[in-house]
């Protein structure tokens, strides 16, 4: 494990491993984990994850977990790279790829990242969690939780998809409705948790939950034979995928083991785009915005705690950000299904909304090679699929 520390990507003030802190004690800024890249180099190279085993952790040296009989897995990861013909057609461009991440065990990408974090909690002997979703984060949280028996509270939008709820309540997860915005269902949680003094494990504050999302990138790396595509295209609400994602394809090009990165795209919903807002105003922060009702509640997030980071990689990779609707979003869900038998919940149907949009303002070239999150399953949200 190369791991060093944890440091604050605002003050830069610096925290060991092993404590509990989710953001920084003295400015309340974000932390990230560093590594020891020289070392890594030192002993280990892209070849050395040929013939290992099939989930993420095959990438054991580049993540922070120190001791193997903490790893709580569930097979996570190694999600394909699917090529669409049919549907690429419909969009006029060949060169269009998706990545299957609800093919995770839960049905969401979110594995990606509560492996890592309910890992550490073990390492840290914590016995007992709670956070805020609105459906994949918890049902996701819950499931790793119950493998590593440890208890699980999730404060849950009164509104949130009953098929999640129903997942996080048979992982044995304690589920609390909030009535009202999602933003008020995060402080409930957040209030809760200094009340009671349980261990707040939020997915958009830990940055062990965005150390698990950096294998996005380490697996669509290895996947294209160490090369990258032009375009990586995200939903985007907390946007921990969007920037795990980045971190990953950064500390590739640090170690040499690709030579470019990739241009990064945000898609939001239209009810609900903080994040778009302020890339069309060229602002450095994000400010909050309305939170419209929208089929894509998993990125209705009206005051992302990580946005001024997206921001900075959207202008960093010269890629864009942009908003689509319910009904564009319904008809792509529909489109991929019949086209190629992939059913995708309205979430992940954003971001192909937004690929039109990107293609039509020739943001992207038809002929460039584009990568899109397919970031959870269709059967997680039946009641707005598309029919």
């Amino acid at each position: 494990m190369f791991a060093l520390n944890l440091t604050c990507s605002d003050c830069g003030a610096s925290y060991s491993m092993n404590q509990k802190t989710i953001v920084c004690e003295k400015c309340g800024g974000l932390l990230d984990v560093r590594y020891d890249s020289a070392e890594i180099m030192r002993r280990i190279s892209k070849e050395s994850f040929k013939g290992r085993g099939h989930s993420l952790w095959r990438y054991r040296e580049l993540l922070p977990i120190r001791h193997d009989n903490c790893v709580v897995s569930l097979g996570e990861g190694v999600t394909p790279i699917q090529k669409t013909p049919r549907y690429g057609s419909l969009l006029k461009s060949s060169q269009i790829s998706l990545k299957l991440d609800y093919l995770n065990p839960t049905g969401s990408f979110k594995d990606r990242g509560s492996t890592i974090c309910v890992s550490h909690l073990k390492e840290l002997n914590i016995t007992e969690v709670m956070e805020d979703s609105s459906g994949n984060a918890g049902a996701s949280l819950a499931a790793y939780c119950a493998a590593a028996e440890i208890k699980c509270t999730l404060y849950v939008p009164a509104a949130a998809p009953s098929e999640k709820l129903l997942q996080a309540k048979l992982y044995g997860a304690d589920t609390k409705p909030i009535a009202g915005s999602r933003t008020d269902v995060a402080e409930a949680a957040e209030n809760a948790s200094r009340t009671t003094g349980t261990y707040y494990a939020s997915h958009s504050l830990n940055p062990f939950f965005l150390e698990g999302m950096k294998t996005f990138a380490f697996e669509v790396a290895e996947d294209l034979d160490w090369k990258v595509p032009d375009h990586l295209i995200f939903p985007v609400g907390g946007g921990t995928l969007f920037l795990g994602a980045w971190k990953g394809f950064e500390e590739l090009l640090h170690l040499g083991w690709i030579e470019r990165l990739p241009k990064f795209h945000c898609v939001q919903s239209e009810a609900c785009m903080p994040i778009v807002e302020a890339f069309r105003k060229g602002a450095m922060n994000v400010t909050p915005s309305q939170e419209g009702e929208t089929i894509a509640g998993g990125i209705r997030i009206a005051n992302p705690a990580r946005g001024h980071q997206v921001l900075q990689v959207l202008r960093r990779s010269n890629g864009q950000a942009v908003a689509v609707s319910d009904q564009a979003i319904r008809q792509h869900q529909k489109d991929l299904a019949k086209n190629e038998g992939l059913f995708a919940e309205p979430t992940s149907c954003a971001a192909l909304a937004g690929l039109e949009k990107l293609l039509n303002t020739r943001a992207i070239d038809p002929n460039e090679s584009t990568v899109v999150a397919i970031t959870g399953f269709g059967l997680k949200d039946s009641k707005n699929a598309a029919i």
